[in-house]
């Protein structure tokens, strides 16, 4: 099996892997999802106080959301998109 190379911003992600915040709330929909929001440090503090709110927060006015899907727990697909893009373990 070959390794597929990673572009410039997956290596830059993968070595920030201390500042993705596992997340699990409903969209807009109500569904129960997870999320996997990189937060960077000048950020952390309005995104902190943001999801300890009872309103509606857009994540990406926080971070990227490097991954996501819906359900109770992660999906295996997305923990092997996780695993396999940045080398993170879920």
């Amino acid at each position: 099996m070959t390794e597929q190379k990673k572009s410039f911003v997956d290596q830059i992600i993968a070595k920030k892997g201390h500042l993705v915040h596992k997340l699990k709330a409903k969209d807009s929909t109500g569904r129960w999802a997870y999320y996997f929001v990189l937060v960077e440090p000048p950020r952390e503090s309005a995104f902190m106080q943001a999801i300890e709110g009872d309103g509606t927060i857009d994540l990406e006015d926080f971070g990227k959301v490097i991954a996501s899907c819906y359900g109770e727990e992660p999906s295996q697909e997305v923990k092997d998109f996780l695993k396999d893009k940045y080398d993170f373990e879920v």
